[in-house]
């Protein structure tokens, strides 16, 4: 009872703006039943603005063509506390969308970001939307768990042998509240569960704590939807001369790579060189353009420039982050190290540095006890006593954290912000390479 009291209780102090609120998203998780969609709080107001987007795509192995069609609601979330006065998050929903596969799995598209009026303007004769764009696609190979998929971030995750989909084009156009709540009504009158899909609306990341919570007593294993950012490692060129002057500083004991929070101990200044030469990185690029953190959700990399949303050039007139590289997938605790049930002495994460993954993310929900250590994930941790929940190591963060870069481990310790949030580190590669952490 304990459970549910809580739940209600986030029910009615979470209600959203957006078209897909919190109260309205609460997937099924396998096994378990639905709620009733019409007995759910709804949306006190409607988006402020719209946008259509489409998909398409095709299962390699049995020629299934996947197709999404669905509207984006752009507005705010009222987050309500009980001793404080509300506020808004402005956001859009849903973040991803789901659509169940023949073979059982299930395919997500992360959506395309579109709420800002500048994304819409053609700039020069020339629309910041190209005609190749491509929404980053997750692979799930069983719908009954959307807590890990296998995310498309460039063309060489298409070009793999280990693609499952075909790209065949998307599309965004802007529209009205009338074909929101249009859409809404027609997907919840067709809507069949399936899995843990998470209802005829999508998901959205303001629905993720209620849609854990929701999901525990159904489902013991069940973890939560995956994050939309499907964190590899990208691999930025640099030129070779910077890198042998800093490993020429190496201690005898570092090995092709090396962490660079360990590597400032012995090379700082030759690191501050590099970081600060325009030309140390790739053609001329900056550093920066490597870096999609600031609008992550404009679509995927494409080698001919394409595939995403032209973002507004920074200061630096770099194009904020789309510059081409190669990614390998970023695997967390619970991946690379799946048989651990208990505390470790030393926690390891893993680069899947394997030829056939290039161009892939791993899409995680951070739902796993070993990936928060010291916490309970969702951060409801007020309630994690009456709910059951326990850290998996309450000391965890002292212990020792490394990384490996496939087999090969990485010279350095993991501390600080990359023990709670797994990487957040940069490597070096001595055959010339920075190697970061690519959302």
């Amino acid at each position: 009872m304990i459970r549910y009291f809580v739940l209600a209780s986030l029910l009615i102090t979470s209600i959203g703006l957006v078209g897909c609120e919190p109260a309205d998203v609460i997937p099924a998780a396998s096994g378990g039943a639905s709620r009733s969609y019409a007995d759910r709080p709804k949306a006190p107001r409607a988006p402020n603005s719209f946008y259509r987007m489409k998909a398409d795509f095709i299962a390699k192995d049995s020629g299934e063509k996947i197709s999404f069609d669905y509207v984006v609601g752009c507005g705010g979330t009222v987050q309500n506390y009980l001793h404080t006065t509300p506020s808004i998050v402005y956001d859009y929903a849903p973040t991803i969308m789901f659509e169940p596969l023949q073979n059982g799995g299930a395919l997500g598209i992360v959506t395309i970001a579109m709420c800002q009026d500048w994304k819409w303007e053609v700039e020069w004769s020339k629309s910041r939307i190209p005609d190749d764009l491509r929404p980053l696609a997750i692979w799930f190979e069983d719908a009954n768990d959307l807590s890990f998929g296998w995310g498309y971030k460039t063309d060489d995750a298409y070009d793999s042998p280990l693609a499952q989909i075909e790209f065949l084009g998307a599309s965004v156009e802007q529209t009205d509240e009338a074909a929101w709540r249009a859409w809404r009504a027609k997907a919840e009158s067709k809507y069949v569960q399936v899995g843990a899909l998470p209802g005829p609306w999508g998901y959205s990341d303001a629905s993720r704590y209620l849609s854990y919570l929701d999901s525990i007593d159904a489902n013991e294993g069940y973890f939560g939807i995956v994050d939309p950012r499907c964190p590899a490692a990208g691999w930025v060129p640099v030129e070779q001369n910077y890198i042998d002057e800093i490993f020429a500083a190496a201690p005898s004991n570092v090995g092709r790579y090396w962490l660079v929070s360990d590597a400032r101990n012995y090379a700082s200044e030759e690191l501050e060189e590099m970081f600060d030469d325009r030309e140390a990185f790739g053609s001329g690029e900056p550093l920066s353009s490597y870096h999609q953190r600031d609008d992550p959700y404009l679509g995927s990399l494409s080698r001919n420039g394409g595939g995403h949303v032209q973002p507004l050039i920074n200061e630096s007139g770099s194009e904020n982050g789309y510059a081409y590289r190669d990614v390998f997938p970023l695997l967390p605790r619970s991946l690379a190290m799946p048989d651990a049930t208990s505390p470790q002495e030393v926690y390891r994460q893993n680069i899947l540095k394997v030829a056939d993954y290039k161009g892939f993310g791993a899409c995680v929900s951070g739902g796993r006890p070993i990936d928060v250590l010291t916490k309970v994930w969702p951060p409801i941790r007020d309630y994690a006593e009456q709910l059951g929940l326990q850290p998996f190591d309450p000391d965890g963060l002292q212990k020792s954290h490394e990384l490996y870069l496939g087999d090969s481990p990485v010279t350095g310790t993991l501390s600080g912000p990359a023990k709670i949030f797994q990487l957040q580190d940069m490597m070096l590669d001595r055959d010339g390479y920075l190697i970061i952490q690519d959302d």
